[in-house]
């Protein structure tokens, strides 16, 4: 499985958003850059606390699940271990629940952590005067903001598409073009389909190129006109092509079908991310993503034996 990877910041500022855009002012944020955030990113004032977590390089199910318990651990514990130091940061303000906001989880055993985490909380004496009669710990996605994430990304009135004429083919077969072409067709040439029928991988090889130029053409025009979504894409597309090389280097067989596996789920990921995208956007612009990873990246695949 091929995971979305975010950097701290960006997560950090886009939860940010997503709040602000739901609570307004009934919200305070906590800056992190002056002796840290203390174990919390934000509270609300009638008592729910948010700590925004991205895990980095968890390129697996059970490495993201061991940060997030290790983060939910180690901010929880600060709260508890600094009282005084959360009093002053809430003021009034008593904790109900902890929230643990991280764009996605996929094991039970993290909510079993959270109910784990609740239970040691509340079990300390004295107990913390931060802390309400009743406590709960709880993990969130951005799914909960569904309609502030729309917002965000720049959903339009109807599913966007964008047009824009099919590429010369004097495009690849310039003097430029020919390295570019050649570099497409020496890596397709290893699986023994295409292989085998020269004229079928000079039509795969072509129609590669056609949706590589004709997908960076879309791209351009949704930079200029459509910048929300175009941050989007190129978020989804840069933290999903920056494993590809790794995810397609460990296949014994990489062929068509992955190509078009790939294509599929990445083209999910696109229309997750800027839902304001039609369903075909979303894929001729993963069709161009793989088809410039193919252009650009350094692997060689194996030949099938």
């Amino acid at each position: 499985m091929i995971r979305e990877q975010w950097s701290g910041g960006e997560w950090e500022a886009y939860c940010r958003r997503l709040l602000s855009m739901r609570y307004d002012s009934n919200i305070q944020f906590i800056p992190a850059r002056d002796r840290g955030d203390g174990g919390l990113e934000a509270f609300r004032f009638d008592g729910v606390g948010y700590q925004c977590y991205a895990p980095e390089d968890a390129y697996t199910m059970e490495s993201q699940t061991t940060a997030q318990k290790r983060k939910m651990t180690k901010d929880l514990k600060r709260l508890c271990d600094d009282v005084e130091g959360t009093c002053r940061l809430l003021g009034d303000v008593r904790l109900h629940t902890w929230i643990l906001m991280t764009p996605e989880f996929d094991s039970r055993s993290l909510v079993e952590h959270a109910q784990k985490k609740k239970k040691d909380v509340s079990e300390i004496l004295p107990r913390p005067k931060w802390l309400a009669d009743e406590f709960k710990v709880v993990v969130i996605t951005d799914e909960e903001f569904a309609s502030e994430r729309t917002r965000l990304l720049g959903q339009v009135e109807t599913e966007l598409h964008l047009s824009v004429p099919d590429p010369d083919e004097s495009l690849w077969n310039a003097s430029e073009g020919n390295e570019i072409a050649d570099r497409v067709a020496a890596k397709l040439s290893v699986v023994p389909s295409l292989a085998s029928d020269p004229e079928w991988l000079i039509d795969y090889r072509d129609e590669m190129l056609r949706v590589y130029f004709r997908g960076q053409a879309q791209m351009d025009r949704l930079k200029v006109d459509y910048p929300p979504l175009y941050a989007a894409v190129e978020r989804r597309l840069k933290s999903v092509l920056s494993t590809l090389t790794m995810t397609v280097s460990g296949m014994d067989k990489p062929g068509t079908e992955v190509i078009e596996t790939l294509v599929r789920r990445l083209s999910e990921g696109l229309k997750n991310d800027a839902p304001g995208l039609s369903r075909v956007l979303c894929d001729e612009i993963a069709w161009h993503a793989v088809s410039s990873w193919l252009i650009r990246c350094p692997l060689r695949f194996r030949r099938a034996a």
